[in-house]
């Protein structure tokens, strides 16, 4: 019941449209409750240059856009970042534990330059 009424503000608060609970995934130390949803991206930052193979939001990898929160007691929902093709590739090939630290490095093998919030992501 507290999830859901959490969706819903989160859905009038974001702007978003067709939000529902996607599902949890288990953590070493807190685990994650994400929900996904159709939403305008975000006005981009002047001065950040994106890679040529960004897909802007609604389309490609980025089709749907993704919040998370740890606890569904007084659920915080974050907006998780949109990805280029090679982070999925290179996610793929990996494997790691989340722990539930949205911006923990993750140190593996192949490398993934990214935090735990773009792996859980992709």
């Amino acid at each position: 019941m507290i999830l859901q009424k959490s969706l819903i503000k989160l859905a009038a608060a974001s702007a978003a449209s067709n939000v529902r609970f996607w599902g949890k995934i288990s953590g070493t130390e807190k685990d994650y409750y994400i929900a996904e949803g159709t939403a305008d991206a975000p006005a981009a930052e002047e001065g950040v240059e994106l890679s040529a193979d960004f897909e802007p939001r609604g389309s490609g990898v980025n089709m749907f856009a993704y919040w998370v929160c740890t606890s569904t007691i007084d659920p915080k929902w974050t907006p998780l970042p949109d990805l280029v093709p090679n982070d999925i590739a290179i996610a793929r090939s990996i494997k790691v534990h989340l722990t539930g630290d949205l911006d923990r490095k993750i140190f593996t093998n192949p490398f993934f330059a990214k935090t735990e919030k773009f792996y859980l992501r992709a």
